[in-house]
């Protein structure tokens, strides 16, 4: 009877224990959304008929949620990220707007919230007149949580 105690004990504290800490954190979710971000946007690009490089857009995505009050941490749907890139040229930089839904597990989905013309449109133009799906309306993606 008193190993049973013990080991519902341990059980207990071992499912406890990882309920406190979130692998879920805004600088995970930064490093996962702007590269993410940057391959579509190359994709994005190529069906309107333009050539970008990835690597020259330098991303970077600012994530947090629900404001000073809220941690910056855990999963929900509360999350917001800003991603800011350079376009070639003058080096002007641009930015998208996301709501973001993410889960214990470390995936996500961003969901456009502007610009239009960029990423609040679920369907676009290609270069051939062809109606495609925009790459950067919604998009998925994952990060490891430990």
């Amino acid at each position: 009877m008193r190993w049973g105690a013990i080991t519902v004990i341990v059980a207990v504290l071992l499912g406890v224990s990882g309920c406190g800490s979130s692998g879920v954190t805004n600088d995970r979710l930064n490093r996962a959304v702007a590269p993410t971000f940057a391959n579509l946007y190359v994709l994005q690009q190529s069906l309107r008929g333009r050539k970008v490089a990835a690597a020259s857009l330098n991303p970077r995505a600012d994530c947090g949620r629900g404001g000073p009050e809220t941690a910056d941490s855990g999963a929900g749907n509360d999350w917001s990220c800003t991603v800011t890139w350079f376009n070639t040229g003058p080096n002007i930089a641009v930015t998208a707007s996301y709501q973001v839904h993410v889960q214990t597990n470390g995936c996500y989905t961003a969901d456009g919230d502007g610009p239009a013309d960029l990423n609040g449109r679920q369907l676009i133009t290609a270069a051939d007149g062809a109606t495609v799906t925009n790459p950067l309306w919604q998009f998925d993606g994952c990060f490891d949580t430990t």
